[in-house]
């Protein structure tokens, strides 16, 4: 048995470019809900709608969320060279 997806199945909409330009806002909706619009001249595909919301997700580094990973041994607030090796920067 053969099985083929729909394009509903990968939530994908395919719309030519005057029916995206007359309705533009809902075709942005529903790149917000993830659904990809993929915009056609002539029904051929030439660009597509995305949520950017998914590229911004993927960061998710926060500051604080590896505290007490690193210890400091010194003085960070004591210069790095001692005054006799000053002279070498100038």
């Amino acid at each position: 048995m053969t099985y083929y997806m729909t394009m509903k199945e990968y939530k994908t909409e395919k719309a030519n470019i005057a029916q995206v330009k007359e309705h533009l806002s809902s075709y942005i909706a529903l790149a917000e809900q993830g659904t990809t619009v993929v915009v056609c001249r002539r029904n051929r595909p030439v660009a597509e709608l995305v949520s950017t919301a998914e590229a911004l997700a993927t960061n998710t580094t926060r500051l604080g969320s590896a505290l007490g990973s690193v210890d400091v041994n010194c003085d960070l607030t004591a210069p790095a060279l001692d005054e006799s090796s000053w002279d070498m920067l100038k």
